[in-house]
């Protein structure tokens, strides 16, 4: 089990802490008797998450993400569907999730052009404790005033479709080659188990002592949402706080209480889809 240290991404609307991430020159970290080594050494590059704790003070911008197919022969990349759990907004905030209806390009070109995309955008109200699947293809901007746990494909492929008249690169042909006509909607309050076809997601409340289940053949990563914990493995005892994540090997036996005073915490379960 190691307590991994995130890259640390500036934007101009907040900030990202890369908190597992095997993206070449953007890697995560963890630490051994005061020797720093990045997440690859233990994972050969190989692990197909990667997961982001994003604070946001202004708008990012709008965006589009491609599936695998378009990725791939595109980008030489696999793509990148994407999922978002809210660990704090303020009140009132909404997501831009998706497009209202069916658009043909022409008509979502003219909108960009003329700063009209807004009429064309699906807004969802969202709340602390919520989740919102992104899959690949769908329009989609977080606004400001957020602190989100975003869990997504290895991928480091963004398409930008409008920035907000701020002065920084568009990609709207690349865009609208991979727009889909949906939108999503969040599972609200979410405390139970969410999956696709890359990862699952189960939301944890822990108050005594719990067996974690680890996954048989990949690793779990575990994120602190709330309290202070002890992890115990036959041979190892780890302590991790709110906001930390643990990287945990496949296949392990693993238990988990509260330390000290916390009486209660709550943890996202993070493995890769079973047949990855």
């Amino acid at each position: 089990m190691y307590v991994l240290s995130p890259y640390v991404s500036e934007k101009v609307w907040g900030y990202e802490n890369w908190i597992v991430s095997n993206i070449t020159n953007k890697e995560s970290t963890y630490t051994i008797d005061g020797e720093t080594y990045p997440i690859s050494k233990i994972t050969a590059g190989k692990y197909p998450l990667l997961i982001k704790l994003i604070q946001t003070y202004e708008n990012l911008s709008l965006q589009v993400h491609p599936d695998d197919e378009y990725a791939l022969k595109n980008e030489d990349s696999i793509g990148k569907t994407e999922c978002w759990y809210i660990l704090d907004a303020q009140p009132g905030t909404r997501l831009i999730t998706g497009l209202k209806s069916i658009y043909d390009n022409e008509s979502l070109k003219k909108a960009i052009t003329n700063n009209k995309i807004e009429d064309f955008l699906f807004e969802t109200p969202v709340k602390k404790g919520d989740l919102i699947f992104i899959p690949a293809g769908t329009v989609h901007a977080i606004k400001g005033g957020m602190r989100i746990l975003e869990v997504q494909q290895s991928c480091d492929i963004t398409y930008r479709l409008y920035d907000w008249k701020r002065d920084r690169e568009v990609h709207v042909k690349k865009c609208l080659d991979v727009i889909q006509p949906i939108h999503s909607v969040p599972i609200k309050g979410f405390n139970s188990i969410f999956s696709c076809e890359y990862f699952r997601i189960e939301k944890m409340n822990i108050s005594g002592k719990t067996e974690i289940e680890i996954d048989s053949k990949n690793f779990t990563a575990l994120f602190v949402i709330s309290g202070d914990i002890t992890l115990t493995t036959a041979d190892q005892q780890l302590s991790a706080k709110k906001e930390s994540l643990v990287f945990l090997f496949p296949n392990i036996a693993v238990s988990c209480v509260c330390n000290g005073k916390t009486t209660k915490a709550e943890l996202i379960v993070i493995k890769v889809s079973s047949h990855r």
